[in-house]
C-alpha cells in the first residue's frame, strides 16, 4: 500500500491598492508599473516570511495576500495569528518619466510622501492619501505640489515662496487643475526624518492592522479577512 500525502494551501487577498494616473492609462491597458516600483522594506519582508504573506505589483495594482487556515470556508482567517501592532510598509520609487508626467515634488530627501490606511479619506473612494490641503498664502510650496482653494485644485509650476506674495492667479507659478478630485497632494508630504524610510524613495505606504475607521480595516473582529480595496491617485501633467 502506498500512502500519498497531500497538503492543501489556500491564499487569499489581504488588501488591494489601485494606483490611478491618467498619463499611464489607455482603454486597453494600465502600465504605471513600468515607471514606478512598489516593494516591501526589509522589516516587512521578515513579516511576510513569518506570517506567510506575499505581494504582487502589476499594471496599476498592488495585491497583498496571506495564507489562510483550513478548511477554506468563508470568511477566511489567517493561517497564523497576526500581532495587533503589525505595520506593513511598501517603498515607492519612481522613474524620471513618472516625475516628468506627474504633479509630485522632489525635496532633496527632506520630505517624502506617506500614504496609510489611517488616512480616513472616504470621498468617492477609499483613499490612502490625505484630503487635499487648503492653500495657505503664508506657506512655501515646492514645484509639483497640489493644494485646494475655493473648491478648485492648484498645482505649482515652480517653487512658490510666501515672502514673494505670488497669487494663485499667477499662471507662471500656478496651474488650475480640473476636475477637483482626491489626489496625492501637499498634505501627504511628511518630514523624511519622521517617516524614516530605510532608503531613498518617493514615498511609503504604511498599512496597519489596527485602525479606527471600519472601511480601512483589513481584518474583522475575529481576524476574518475583509479584502478591502484602496486607492492612490496621482494628478497627471499631461493634457488630453
Amino acid at each position: 500500500m502506498i500512502r500519498i500525502e497531500t497538503t492543501d494551501t489556500i491564499y487569499s487577498e489581504l488588501f488591494t491598492i489601485t494606483f490611478l494616473h491618467s498619463g499611464y492609462e489607455t482603454p486597453l491597458d494600465k502600465f504605471l508599473s513600468g515607471s514606478i516600483s512598489v516593494a516591501p522594506d526589509e522589516n516587512t519582508k521578515k513579516i511576510f516570511t513569518e506570517y506567510k504573506m506575499n505581494y504582487r505589483f502589476f499594471a496599476n495594482t498592488l495585491v497583498c495576500f496571506i495564507q489562510c487556515a483550513l478548511p477554506a470556508s468563508d470568511p477566511k482567517t489567517p493561517f497564523m495569528k497576526i500581532d495587533n501592532d503589525i505595520k506593513i510598509r511598501f517603498l515607492i520609487k519612481n522613474s524620471s518619466d513618472f516625475f516628468n508626467k506627474t504633479f509630485v515634488t522632489a525635496t532633496a530627501n527632506k520630505k517624502i510622501y506617506q500614504f496609510s490606511n489611517k488616512a480616513n479619506n472616504v470621498n468617492g473612494g477609499i483613499f490612502l492619501t490625505a484630503p487635499v490641503e487648503n492653500y495657505n498664502s503664508a506657506k512655501d510650496y515646492n514645484k509639483g505640489t497640489i493644494v485646494q482653494n475655493g473648491g478648485n485644485l492648484f498645482g505649482t509650476l515652480q517653487t512658490v515662496l510666501a515672502v514673494k506674495n505670488i497669487p494663485l492667479i499667477n499662471t507662471d507659478f500656478w496651474e488650475q487643475l480640473t476636475p477637483f478630485e482626491q489626489v496625492v497632494n501637499n498634505a501627504d508630504l511628511q518630514d523624511a526624518v519622521v517617516v524614516n524610510p530605510e532608503e531613498d524613495c518617493l514615498g511609503v505606504i504604511d498599512m496597519f492592522k489596527n485602525v479606527a475607521t471600519t472601511s480601512y480595516q483589513f481584518f474583522g473582529t475575529n481576524d476574518e479577512l475583509i479584502n478591502p480595496s484602496f486607492t492612490i491617485k496621482f494628478k497627471s501633467k499631461l493634457k488630453f
